[in-house]
């Protein structure tokens, strides 16, 4: 079983249970069930039937000692099997949703319908990203696997620069979610991707490279601006604009464009 499948299933089993966090913390392949009860301020009989899910869903297993299951006092002695054991803590804990932020009004005066431009997306942490991963692409998320070309990569840019919020380009991580890591250094990887957009993509936009670490696996996080409510963004490869619709890019339609023309959010 992958190490992203066994976080998947802890997330789940502790999502909004503290006290089975705290049981599993303190599995250690030394205490017995009666002084995990203990350390964890639960009784035994809660505390077995906490540990017997976490061995179903493969987290922690029985010790063995030649080929017999240890027990301590007559209580039995887990651990947490080798894949798992040197995963964070964090990583199994409950992720709070990230809030949108407001808009700022600009003096005392409210903001037309021109200024009330949406606000960049934050980078993800390495928990939140699981938590992406899980969920899959969609309006505002893309995974693209390592030696992807990097204009399938700028295209994706161009179409998430004519949405209302932009977009996150996960670079490293399949189509099923599966974080598979990336195969370039950052800096590297970073004036790849700004060379192209500089090239193809008008007019020339920011975008912002980052680079995060998740289960030892390097992600590259492609951070595209909402689009400024102005000039609608032409990717010049082909002369066309492009824009993303849930988890697919289209070819903007003449009536499109001339609704970004005037202003107007199409996505």
């Amino acid at each position: 079983m992958e190490l992203q499948e066994l976080i998947t299933r802890g997330r789940f089993l502790f999502s909004g249970a503290p006290k089975r966090l705290e049981i599993f913390r303190n599995v250690d392949g030394k205490r017995n069930t009666k002084e995990i009860a203990l350390a964890s301020g639960r009784n035994h009989v809660t505390a077995l039937q906490d540990l017997r899910k976490m061995k179903d869903c493969g987290l922690i297993q029985e010790k063995i000692l030649d080929g017999k299951p240890m027990k301590k006092e007559g209580c039995a002695i887990f651990e947490k099997i080798p894949l798992v054991n040197q995963v964070p803590l964090s990583y199994f804990k409950d992720t709070p949703k990230a809030r949108p932020v407001a808009d700022r009004n600009i003096g005392t005066r409210s903001r037309t319908p021109r200024e009330q431009l949406s606000q960049p997306l934050k980078i993800p942490s390495d928990t939140e990203l699981l938590d992406i991963c899980k969920e899959g692409e969609g309006q505002i998320y893309e995974f693209k696997e390592s030696r992807v070309e990097t204009e399938k990569v700028t295209k994706e840019i161009a179409a998430f620069l004519n949405t209302k919020r932009g977009g996150l380009i996960f670079y490293g991580v399949a189509d099923d979610g599966s974080i598979v890591g990336a195969d370039v250094r950052r800096q590297d990887f970073d004036q790849s991707i700004q060379n192209s957009v500089q090239n193809t993509i008008s007019p020339k936009p920011k975008i912002e490279i980052s680079e995060l670490r998740v289960m030892g696996q390097k992600v590259m996080v492609v951070v595209i601006p909402p689009w400024n409510r102005k000039t609608p963004y032409q990717y010049t490869k082909d002369n066309r604009f492009y824009i993303r619709k849930g988890s697919t890019v289209f070819a903007l339609t003449a009536e499109e464009i001339s609704r970004l023309g005037k202003g107007e959010y199409v996505a």
